[in-house]
Formats: C-alpha cells, sequence, structure tokens
C-alpha cells in the first residue's frame, strides 16, 4: 500500500499532465475536424476505415511512450531499497501496476467522449461503451509493451529507438495498410496486437443493424458482391457492414477470441517485463 501510494503520487505528476492533456484533447480535436459526421455511403468506407485504425494506431503507440521511461527513471532508488531490504521486488513491480492502472486509462476514455459521436460512428449506446472498452484495452497492451521494453534496456534512449521499431511493425501488420501480405508471410499479421484491436472495432462498427451503407452507383462494377447481387436476388442500394468485414478479412476470427487474446498478451508481456526487471535487478 506504501509502494502504491507512492508510485501513484510520482506518477500522476508525469502522466496527468497538462500537456498529455492537452496532446490528447488537440488530437482528438484534429479527429473531430477530419472525419466530421460521416456519412453512411459507400464512397466514405475508407475514410470510415481510416477513422477506426487511426484510434486504435493512437491507443496502441501513446502510452508505450508515457511507460518505458517508468522503470529506468526508479532504477537507482529501487537497486538502493533493495539493497537494505525494504521490500520485495515483486511488491513494487505489482504496486507499479495499481497505481498507473487509474492513470493510464483516463486518456482513451477523455479521447472517446469528445470523437465517437462528433465523427458519426455507430449511433449505439452499446458500441460506443464497446468502442471505448477496445481503447482501453489497446491502451493497457500498448502499456505492458512499454514496461517490457523499459525493463529489458534500462536506457529511454535505446527504449525509444526499439518501442519504435515494435509499434511500427505491429502498425504496418494492423490489417489497413497491408492487407494482402506476399505468399508464406500471411501469418505475420498475427504478431501484431492492432491487428486484434483493429479486428475488435471494426466488428463493433460494421456487424451492427446501422451498418448500412449507400451504394454509390449501383449500375458500375462494386467490388462488394451484397450490395449489386444480395441474397433475394435484387439489390436493395446498401452495403451491408457484414459483407465489409468479409471483403476485408476482419472477421477470420470472432470478437470474442480477438479480446481474449488481447488480455492474455497483456498479462504475458507484463510477466516477462518482471522477469526482466528482476534479471537487470540481479546483474546491477
Amino acid at each position: 500500500m506504501i509502494l502504491t501510494e507512492r508510485s501513484f503520487k510520482q506518477r500522476s505528476k508525469v502522466v496527468l499532465s497538462r500537456l498529455n492533456f492537452t496532446q490528447v484533447f488537440c488530437i482528438a480535436i484534429l479527429t473531430c475536424l477530419i472525419w466530421f459526421q460521416l456519412p453512411y455511403t459507400e464512397a466514405n468506407l475508407m475514410d470510415r476505415y481510416g477513422l477506426i485504425f487511426f484510434t486504435t494506431s493512437f491507443w496502441g503507440f501513446f502510452p508505450s511512450l508515457n511507460t518505458i521511461s517508468a522503470f529506468p527513471l526508479d532504477f537507482n532508488v529501487l537497486r538502493k531499497e533493495r539493497q537494505s531490504r525494504s521490500y520485495r521486488l515483486l511488491a513494487y513491480f505489482l504496486s507499479k501496476q495499481i497505481a498507473e492502472l487509474p492513470l493510464i486509462i483516463i486518456f482513451p476514455i477523455y479521447y472517446t467522449l469528445i470523437v465517437y459521436w462528433v465523427t458519426g460512428l455507430v449511433p449505439s449506446a452499446s458500441s460506443f461503451f464497446a468502442y471505448m472498452a477496445t481503447s482501453i484495452l489497446a491502451t493497457l497492451t500498448s502499456q505492458s509493451f512499454g514496461y517490457l521494453i523499459g525493463a529489458t534496456f534500462m536506457d529511454i534512449q535505446a527504449a525509444t529507438v526499439a518501442n519504435a521499431v515494435i509499434m511500427l511493425g505491429s502498425l504496418v501488420l494492423g490489417g489497413f495498410y497491408a492487407q494482402n501480405l506476399p505468399f508464406g508471410l500471411s501469418w505475420l499479421k498475427y504478431l501484431s496486437f492492432m491487428f486484434y484491436c483493429y479486428s475488435i472495432t471494426m466488428e463493433i462498427q460494421f456487424n451492427s443493424p446501422y451498418a448500412k451503407f449507400q451504394c454509390s452507383n449501383i449500375s458500375q462494377t462494386n467490388e462488394y458482391s451484397q450490395c449489386l447481387y444480395p441474397p433475394n436476388g435484387s439489390s436493395d442500394g446498401y452495403i451491408q457492414g457484414i459483407a465489409v468485414l468479409e471483403h476485408l478479412k476482419l472477421n477470420v476470427l470472432p470478437w470474442y477470441a480477438n479480446l481474449l487474446i488481447l488480455i492474455g498478451l497483456s498479462f504475458i508481456i507484463r510477466s516477462l517485463a518482471y522477469f526482466s526487471l528482476k534479471r537487470n535487478s540481479s546483474k546491477r
């Protein structure tokens, strides 16, 4: 309890800084301006993909940057207190997790409250809360990678470089930029945690009765077969959201499988961060 209280006081000044709130607010306003009230039409489908993936990548990248410095900055104090046998390493590590959890989830909630309704995402309360929960889960997974990278390198500059490589790799394989990977490399997307976040958020937005998109011109060739050739044999001029998911191959895994993978990945990465911190602590 003492370690948690101290860690909360120390990190709250850094995480909940005016600069971080200003940064998130500016990004949220910019998002609202670019994707303001997206219409439910075929012509705006790519814009909708872009909005959803931008949110995924932002909460997949931003939290790790705020976390990679947590262990390196604390290490000298940790070493002295551990030498005096004040507490176990596990107590310090768990107190860090507990103290920073409420701090880090404030930002995705703050961002979603501003952006969701202004950009014209699915007008459903359940979809709104599911979208927010997915953003929080992406944040926690990104934070886990920040812990692991910081605990492994114990050098902020080296950790920043490693974090950029890992996060950019996950970004490229997230399912938006590269949808059809070269032969034999399609399995790489399953190494990207952003792929699972993107799949969940896309399913939230497109597997919904509200997800009906008016065709631009149904007399022209259209890549979504359900628009031109629906099951009943006559086109109603709308693309169903489920057809979009099938076309983008984002419904390969059900939403609950993606969810369980993200939760499991977060726990595994945090466990690896603890053992990495323990190794560095013993070595030094």
